[in-house]
């Protein structure tokens, strides 16, 4: 019975004595003097004291005593701060932090003080000791590292300040299409206390050369953003371009032409070449522009542009080259039964018009028919109409540069020509007919043939009929002086005709009798 009743009185007597202390003695409290606050951020003002029952927070004034923070009687906190406000901690701790959320440009400069255990009877000024508040509006701070070439991937970081762990403000990059389309790797970051950092990795393009990248943060009730900063990308030549030498230049004179090149750095040497045929000429050059002299036809010219980057080359340029007209060698006439047909080709640059002059007259006879052809550079005309074989027809190919004038050669096609054709034709029908006539008696008398070449197949040859022979003298070459006479010419003359009257049964035309 003893023991615990020893134990509740030294208890009693602890409580006793700390009360005793608290009403007696002075509170060491320990405040900063002066804290930053960011603007819609909230602000921690750390407050550290012996343990203690409650706390109770006044802003500094004059007159009167607003409330801060009050947590027995909310409804007796200053309008300005209802519900903003809160302690950290625990108060058996001793700590007396106390926090206010989304600091507003009206917080700016206020003092504010704890009161410890604000029910006792301790007569401490607590008023004398207070923290000063100042509140600031933070930006991002962005930075890139550089130097930037195209194809690699460089950093850009965007840092903020705020002034309370537990509003940690959120940032975003604010950034041109070229970058949206390019590759990007955001990485959050808080590098030390009280700073947030974002960085952003980016695929490096010429694209996004002189483009704006910024960025901005995001607080409770405040956005702020960073200044912009110009990418600068360096890159080889791109888009290498010729200026001039588009228009029409007259062959012989002279034109200029400029490199331009999309780069960075500028391109500080050229390379010029100029291209004729298959030929091409090379010069070298710290200009950007260039004077080409004596243009002839069929040229093309281009550049090279250098920068400490790399190079690139414009597309070759075909310059438009305009000449005098001058008319073709295979420009020429035909004469034809007094038919004319006539040929002229001209080329020139631009086009040129072709007119015909026929016996010295330029006018045309309705009679004569012209078909034109145009091509690029190349103009031809046919002529065509009844003409004498003393006819003098000569061409003409005309441009805005000049003309050119041919008296075309005529080359006469005589009327011969067009019986030699049916000469031909007859030559080929009649050698046609001859060797049908051969086939036919070489298959009707195939027999006697045979034993004429092979005597001992046909024994009874040996007694041979001499009339027969006289009567086969007609196949035989040997007996063709036979025929002279009078009887043998008869007997030849109805043998042919009855081998006639045969062949024109089997389908067989023509004046056999040329055989015999």
């Amino acid at each position: 019975m003893g023991t615990p009743y020893r134990i509740r009185l030294l208890s009693l007597s602890n409580v006793i004595i700390i009360a005793a202390l608290q009403h007696v003695g002075s509170w060491i409290i320990k405040i900063p003097k002066k804290i930053t606050a960011v603007e819609g951020s909230c602000v921690v003002v750390p407050c550290h004291t012996k343990p203690h029952f409650w706390v109770k927070w006044y802003q500094y004034h004059r007159t009167g005593y607003p409330v801060v923070y009050d947590r027995l009687y909310p409804n007796r906190i200053t309008y300005g701060f209802r519900g903003r406000t809160s302690v950290l901690g625990k108060a058996e701790d001793g700590n007396c932090t106390l926090r206010i959320d989304d600091m507003r440009p009206a917080d700016n400069n206020i003092k504010v003080y704890p009161w410890i255990n604000p029910d006792s009877n301790a007569n401490q000024r607590f008023y004398d000791q207070t923290v000063t508040i100042v509140l600031e509006r933070k930006t991002p701070i962005i930075s890139i590292q550089g130097p930037i070439a195209a194809g690699e991937i460089f950093q850009a970081n965007c840092s903020v300040n705020y002034s309370c762990p537990f509003s940690v403000p959120s940032l975003h990059w604010s950034i041109s299409t070229v970058l949206k389309n390019s590759t990007l790797i955001v990485f959050n970051e808080e590098v030390a206390q009280w700073l947030f950092t974002n960085t952003l990795y980016v695929l490096g393009t010429y694209e996004m050369h002189n483009t704006k990248i910024w960025c901005s943060a995001q607080f409770t009730s405040v956005v702020t953003k960073s200044q912009q900063i110009t990418l600068s990308i360096l890159y080889k030549p791109v888009a290498v371009n010729l200026k001039g030498g588009e228009e029409p230049v007259t062959e012989g004179s002279s034109i200029t032409t400029e490199c331009a090149a999309n780069a960075n750095p500028q391109p500080h040497m050229y390379l010029w070449l100029r291209r004729h045929k298959d030929q091409i000429n090379r010069i070298n050059s710290t200009e950007s522009k260039m004077v080409f002299s004596n243009i002839t036809r069929d040229t093309s010219v281009s550049c090279i542009a250098h920068n400490d980057i790399g190079v690139g080359q414009s597309d070759w340029l075909d310059l438009d080259v305009q000449y005098a007209p001058a008319i073709l060698p295979e420009s020429s006439c035909s004469l034809t039964e007094e038919r004319l047909s006539c040929f002229c080709r001209a080329q020139a640059s631009p086009n040129a018009s072709i007119y015909w002059t026929i016996d010295g007259n330029l006018t045309l006879n309705f009679s004569f028919g012209v078909v034109s052809t145009n091509e690029k550079n190349v103009v031809s005309e046919e002529l065509h109409g009844p003409a004498k074989t003393q006819t003098n027809v000569s061409c003409t190919a005309w441009n805005s540069l000049g003309s050119d004038t041919t008296l075309l050669i005529i080359s006469n096609s005589p009327r011969t020509s067009y019986y030699l054709k049916w000469m031909s034709a007859l030559l080929v029908l009649v050698t046609a007919l001859l060797f049908g006539c051969t086939m036919l008696i070489y298959i009707k008398y195939p027999t006697n043939r045979s034993q004429d070449k092979n005597p001992q197949l046909s024994p009874g040859k040996a007694q041979r009929n001499p009339e027969e022979d006289r009567l086969s003298c007609v196949y035989e070459n040997d007996c063709i002086e036979e025929l002279r006479r009078p009887a043998r010419a008869q007997q030849c003359e109805n043998r042919a005709t009855a081998s006639q009257r045969e062949a024109e049964t089997m389908g067989v035309y023509g004046n056999i009798q040329c055989l015999f």
